[in-house]
Order: structure tokens, then C-alpha cells, then sequence
């Protein structure tokens, strides 16, 4: 059965074109992506993510509890703050990656990917201690909605003017009351542009969408899909889960060990294979059809990798992704690495992920 948010008229109003994302009839774009895109960049963007999970876990035992199963140092989170994270199979490769929001103490909302949802929140519930953890999944009954760009602190100041986002740093959040059920708002995103995400219930998340998009102030707010919401997080050098990452590909591989706890990441590292692949981020460097998922890359006459995400930088109008790359491949060379797109190559070079 198909999911549907519960904005999901809002969208048909507003014109949109849906596309099937992990079991979720979910807006693809409402006319342009490449527009969608530009907006975020330049004004302000609000994306309905409703889709992603939204886990509750509360009680005494529930810091220690996720400690010894999240990637990251729970412990180490202060209050309304958040963190990147992931969920770990026993070889390292990952379940899920996810965002772990501390919302008091002892008082967590964890928001997996909807490909994620079932896997992470049947792992937990499995191991569940059986009464100093209280587990709620809450998945499809919330609105979840990103507001994201160079305008949406504007925006959000204007919805709430009790909150003072100019002193809320990025990763940190604010719990309010509303009228029906508590709203969870974090200075977080997936765009690379500054923004927001608001979790709420159905009736306050359809009254939030429409106010975001009728704030009267001057600013222009655009509704986005997710086609941008892909081509803002290739820009940004963010990966998604089921391309840059997956239960066979560690985060070491992904490059991703920054967000791993230091006894992790050390036992990580300790039975890491040398000739595992791994995910670099390249760029095209002459003008060239889209890259997309499993085009083959070359050095010289031999394939090195194969693509895992790819596009056309709205911003740069070059090809930019990421790639799964031989671990043995020197990828610092010039004037050797290619990409085959229907049947021909073309030049490009690997960096640093991420263009903004």
C-alpha cells in the first residue's frame, strides 16, 4: 500500500508532481527543480518530510541505552541539541544513519530515513530493557516539514516570534507548546544552506505549511520536492542512504568517521580491509550529460568505480556525485580519470565532497 503524507492535498492543490519515494507518494517537484533548487539557494524553500521516521525513546535508562547502540556519544549530548548518527550491523556496515534530538533528559526523538523506519525501529525494540526505556514509534502520524535557505531564519522569526534564532546555533533546537501537542524545532537540514525542521502533530504541521507559505512578509517562500531536496544534498556533499551508504559499507568507507565514537571507530579501524572501496566525490570537469547512479569510471583504459549519486550542478551546471572507488586507485592524479556516459567519456577530477 502507498504511504501519503499528511499534507498530501496540500500538494495536489499546490500542483505538484509525485513520485513513489520508499512505499510514499511524495511531491517530486510543483513545476521546476532546477527553480526549487535556486530558491533554497537564494531565498527560502519548505520541504514536506513527513516521510522520515519520528522514534521516541524516554525513561531513566535511555541515555545509556541508546549508547550502546548509536554510533555517536550520547552521553555527550547536552539538551536540545542534536547529532548525526547511525545504526550499525555486526560488521559495521550500516542499518540506517539517522538524527538523535535530545529533547530533555532522557528524552530522545530519533528521525531515521523511510527506508529506515522498520529496520531501526524493530533493532531497538528487540533489545529493549524491560522497564527503564520507554520506545514510541510515531512514524506516519506526524507532519515533519524543512524550511531551508538564506531567508529562513526571517521566516521562521515571524512564525515564532518567541523563539530567538539568532542565538540558536546549528544542531540545537527548541521545544515549544502549541495548541494541541508539543513542536520540535532544530536548526538542521540536508539542503547545505542554512534552515530548519519542524516536527509537530497533523493538525499544528497542516496549519505550520500553510503559514510558511502565507507569512506576508516580503520574502519569497517556494514549496520544493524532493528532486531538489537530491540535488541541494549532492551539492552539499551529503549522502543518502541505499547509494553512499548501506548495510555492506561501513562508515569508514563513506569517509563518514568523523561521526563515530571513539572506541567505534578505532574497533573500525582496527578490522578494516585496506581494499574495500570507497566513496569519493567527484566532478566533471568539461560540459557533459548528467551523471547517474552506476555510470562506470575510469583510469585510463581501467574501471576504478561506479556512481552512486550524480547530477547537474544547478549552481555550477557541471556534473557533480559520488562515486564507490577502488581503495588502490591513487586519486590525486591529473588528466586521468574519466566517466562513460552513453558511450562517451568524459574528464574529471576527484575533491573534497561537497561544492557549497
Amino acid at each position: 500500500m502507498t504511504l501519503k503524507s499528511p499534507l498530501y492535498n496540500e500538494h495536489v492543490a499546490l500542483g505538484a508532481s509525485f513520485t513513489n519515494f520508499s512505499g510514499w507518494e511524495m511531491p517530486l517537484h510543483y513545476g521546476s527543480i532546477l527553480n526549487e533548487h535556486k530558491a533554497v539557494r537564494s531565498s527560502v524553500g519548505i520541504f514536506d518530510i513527513s516521510h522520515m521516521g519520528t522514534i521516541f525513546v524516554s525513561g531513566q535508562g535511555a541515555t545509556d541505552w541508546l549508547e550502546a547502540y548509536l554510533a555517536n556519544q550520547v552521553s555527550d549530548l547536552q539538551q536540545l541539541q542534536s547529532q548525526y548518527s547511525f545504526l550499525l550491523n555486526a560488521s559495521g556496515g550500516v542499518i540506517d544513519d539517522l538524527i538523535i534530538y535530545c529533547l530533555a533528559e532522557n528524552v530522545y526523538l530519533i528521525v531515521p530515513n523511510a527506508s529506515g523506519v522498520d529496520s531501526v525501529f524493530d533493532f531497538l525494540k528487540q533489545r529493549l530493557p524491560e522497564d527503564s526505556v520507554k520506545l514510541e514509534n510515531r512514524s506516519g502520524s506526524m507532519v515533519s516539514i524543512a524550511i531551508q535557505g538564506k531567508s529562513s531564519e526571517a521566516l521562521m522569526h515571524a512564525i515564532f516570534s518567541s523563539i530567538k534564532f539568532k542565538e540558536l546555533k546549528k544542531n540545537q533546537l527548541a521545544v515549544i507548546e502549541g495548541f494541541v501537542d508539543s513542536i520540535v524545532i532544530a536548526r538542521t537540514g540536508y539542503t547545505g544552506s542554512d534552515g530548519f525542521e519542524v516536527f509537530t502533530d497533523r493538525d499544528q504541521g497542516l496549519q505550520l505549511w500553510k503559514s510558511f507559505l502565507n507569512s506576508n512578509l516580503d520574502i519569497d517562500v517556494y514549496p520544493c520536492g524532493l528532486g531538489s531536496r537530491d540535488t541541494l544534498r549532492i551539492e552539499a556533499g551529503y549522502p543518502l542512504y541505499g547509494n553512499e551508504l548501506t548495510e555492506t559499507l561501513t562508515p569508514i568507507q563513506a569517509g563518514l568517521s568523523l561521526f563515530l565514537k571513539k572506541s567505534l571507530k578505532e574497533s573500525l579501524r582496527a578490522n578494516f580491509n585496506e581494499d574495500a572501496p570507497k566513496i569519493s566525490f567527484y566532478k566533471i570537469l568539461e560540459k557533459a550529460p548528467p551523471p547517474r547512479k552506476g555510470y562506470e569510471l575510469f583510469y585510463d583504459t581501467k574501471k576504478i568505480g561506479v556512481v552512486t549519486s550524480g547530477s547537474i550542478s544547478p549552481t555550477t551546471k557541471k556534473g557533480i556525485g559520488f562515486a564507490l572507488v577502488d581503495s588502490n586507485v591513487s586519486l590525486n592524479e591529473a588528466d586521468k580519470y574519466t566517466i562513460l556516459i552513453r558511450n562517451k567519456k568524459y574528464s574529471l577530477m576527484f575533491t573534497k565532497r561537497g561544492i557549497i
